[in-house]
């Protein structure tokens, strides 16, 4: 049975206190107006016709002030479900414990992204590079930058960190960078890739990403120093570019540490 417009409105509400309340809240300890709040309205839906929506109101008398946050969430995925509403990314809670400062050392790593059509991988792999402490983004094409707010949304803040520019054009960045002493490599399911897993010899390195739906320019790779490919072991040939970017950065990284 499909939402009567009063339905998705209350469940909406419902389902933003949830939120408002997960990421304010801790173990035992509950904003106490926002609570009764929520149960007033979780209460109200045993008026619905609806019985998906109306057998949700049960769910008021589980919730009070002394839960865990772990028993408290479980009861608003229910209505996360209900509204078919997927927890995005940049919704989940954040454990405050990070660090005031990056070290002062940054690994010698930059990703350069051409034509990246989606804002949310641009900001993931934003958050990516921060969290590796890479060098630097450098954006080129069309690819959106930080002070697009789906690329700021998905960073999460990491874009006040991270260093990066703009470049219209991608064969100029490359040249910059190839002038500069970084190693340029490709990650693309070319045939002539190597595999990720095998040593990286030198340092500065750059990873290189193109266009989710079309990859690099076939005379790009014929600049770059080299391809490197994930290795994957199911149907699929590829992976979406903002994990791609994160598998090779940290495989990078752990080879780097291993030669430290």
């Amino acid at each position: 049975m499909s939402l009567s417009a009063q339905d998705k409105k209350s469940l909406d509400e419902i389902h933003r206190l949830f939120l408002e309340l997960e990421k304010s809240s801790g173990d035992f300890s509950f904003d106490g107006a926002k609570l009764s709040e929520l149960k007033k309205k979780i209460a109200a839906l045993a008026a619905s016709e609806n019985s998906d929506v109306s057998r949700l109101a049960g769910s008021e008398a589980h919730l009070h002030g002394k839960m865990t946050l772990k028993h408290f969430i479980a009861y608003g995925i229910p209505f996360e479900r209900v509204l078919h509403r997927n927890l995005q990314d940049d919704e989940f809670l954040i454990i405050e414990n990070d660090k005031m400062a990056t070290p002062q050392e940054s690994l010698p790593l930059v990703f350069v992204l051409d034509n990246i059509r989606s804002a949310f991988n641009v900001g993931s792999i934003f958050r990516t590079a921060e969290c590796l402490g890479a060098e630097r983004v450098l954006l080129c094409g069309y690819t959106p930058n930080p002070t697009q707010w789906k690329v700021e949304k998905t960073a999460m803040g990491t874009q006040e960190y991270m260093e990066w520019e703009e470049h219209a054009h991608l064969m100029d960045c490359l040249e910059t960078l190839k002038e500069d002493g970084y190693r340029l490599v490709a990650l693309e399911t070319a045939a002539s890739a190597s595999d990720l897993y095998e040593s990286f010899e030198t340092e500065p390195t750059a990873f290189i990403l193109g266009n989710e739906r079309f990859g690099l320019d076939p005379e790009i790779l014929k600049v770059i120093d080299e391809v490197r490919v994930i290795p994957l072991r199911g149907r699929k040939n590829s992976l979406n570019v903002g994990v791609t970017a994160a598998v090779a950065g940290f495989e990078w990284m752990r080879q780097w540490r291993a030669r430290k």
